[in-house]
């Protein structure tokens, strides 16, 4: 999952945030961030050409740690002493919604505009089986990818992508809050989830089944029957739907920006993705001194294993190079930066000081970003998040991915979403939707036929 905390930079939006407690915390994050470039040119449909072109979403990346690695990439050379071929970042849209509409309507065109795609992990079956991505061959390394983030590349028995960042639902709890240990109380506490009607529905929703009920069903390859949506997934929703008309009625309107916002604003837990971590830590009203007024933790059960992949377009005239940059943006130095620096939780087990047959989440370690860029830090300044809060970081997402979960694998995935979604509301809005309907529904959308509950 990667729909990110977007922060206005223009004057009228930060004028906007000028009042409210709250406001002023996404206002500093505005400097921390950096601003965001608009638009980048528009390309020329030219085929012959060296430059390499990486599409994907908005970078929010603390830092902008993504665009920084792409300069690292055009700065580089290769060991024979070649230099990088220069890539251009290409920022198509905020949200996972537009961004998979337009990098999916480029490559159905046939365009060479793209080489590289910064894909959503559930795109993978659909890309590939449309033709739009090359498999990649003898990508280094393997074993040391998370094993669930990598499976999430693959499609038929082929590696078409491989992570760039993974996500896993976390618990945020502010200072003096106790975090709930299992998930009844924690949909009774009142925690800030994502339920309004995009993406974040449809993985909030697949966490309650699972941890409600209907544990394995409605993940991976596996086809649930439509026997098992209405004994196993439909109870599980039901059971959600009075907190969702209850305690969890004000989370009924946020994506990820409105539940940072309540949380800001003192909600005392939120559920949302390892990201904000950094984004929090690095804001001077959410620490007191070298403290954090927040904690971060593994949600109670299971969670979704969203993030993004790394994937070579078919239609790249140089899909050799493309994959050489792949592999330098999933390396392990890029992805120490992209975790320390940025944010972002890496797909490396080494990374995170971890390996393969060592990866036991006490082992976590991770260092500052200074001590890996060797940026000399200003007087009186200091990395945030340090070391420790970054271990604690690292910690909790190791312990989430032991119970991390795939979102549905199928072609079809934008449609089982979107119907998924819409049948969910209908339950917590009492809608009169029939358990009948809603596993016919259900059962439709991931054969990509069109249906509605």
């Amino acid at each position: 999952m990667t729909r990110r905390w977007y922060l206005p930079h223009d004057r009228t939006a930060k004028a906007a945030l000028a009042s409210g407690a709250v406001l002023m915390l996404i206002a500093a994050l505005v400097v921390v961030l950096g601003p965001l470039e608009s638009s980048y040119p528009a390309m020329e449909m030219d085929c012959d050409r060296e430059e390499l072109f990486v599409a994907g979403g908005t970078d929010v990346s603390l830092r902008n740690q993504r665009r920084a690695l792409i300069r690292q990439w055009n700065e580089g050379r290769f060991p024979d002493g070649r230099p990088h071929p220069h890539a251009t970042p290409v920022e198509v849209a905020e949200s996972t919604d537009q961004q998979h509409s337009q990098i999916k309507a480029v490559q159905e065109s046939g365009s060479c505009a793209y080489d590289v795609l910064i894909m959503d992990n559930t795109w993978t079956a659909q890309f590939a089986e449309a033709g739009y991505l090359v498999a990649l061959e003898d990508v280094a390394g393997l074993d040391d990818f998370f094993p669930a983030a990598l499976r999430t590349g693959e499609w038929e028995g082929e590696q078409y992508a491989i992570p760039f960042n993974v996500d896993v639902g976390l618990l945020y709890n502010r200072e003096g809050v106790a975090p709930p240990t299992a998930w009844p109380g924690l949909l009774g506490s009142g925690v800030a989830m994502q339920l309004s009607g995009y993406e974040g529905l449809t993985v909030n929703a697949l966490e309650a089944v699972w941890n409600g009920g209907g544990r394995g069903l409605l993940t991976g390859d596996g086809r649930p029957s439509e026997e098992e949506l209405r004994d196993s997934v439909y109870p599980a929703l039901v059971e959600m739907a009075p907190y969702a008309r209850g305690a969890l009625a004000a989370s009924r309107l946020y994506g990820e920006r409105e539940s940072i916002e309540a949380f800001a604003s003192g909600t005392g837990l939120m559920r949302n993705w390892p990201y904000v971590f950094s984004a929090l830590a690095s804001e001077p009203r959410m620490r007191d001194g070298d403290r954090l007024r927040f904690g971060v933790r593994a949600l109670p059960g299971r969670t979704v294993l969203g993030g993004q992949n790394l994937a070579v377009s078919t239609h790249s005239p140089n899909p050799g190079l493309a994959q050489e940059l792949v592999e330098f943006l999933s390396g392990t130095r890029s992805q120490r930066l992209l975790f320390s620096c940025g944010g972002f939780a890496p797909g490396r087990y080494s990374a995170l000081g971890l390996a393969p047959d060592r990866r036991s989440p006490a082992e976590v370690e991770a260092r500052t970003c200074s001590s890996l860029t060797g940026e000399p830090l200003g007087p009186g300044e200091a990395d945030a998040p340090g070391p420790v809060q970054l271990a604690e970081l690292g910690r909790a997402v190791v312990t989430a991915l032991a119970r991390a979960d795939p979102r549905p694998v199928t072609p079809h995935y934008s449609t089982f979403s979107s119907t998924f979604r819409d049948c969910v509301q209908k339950i917590f809005d009492r809608a009169g939707l029939d358990v009948r309907e809603f596993a016919e529904a259900v059962s439709a959308s991931l054969d990509g036929r069109a249906a509605s509950c």
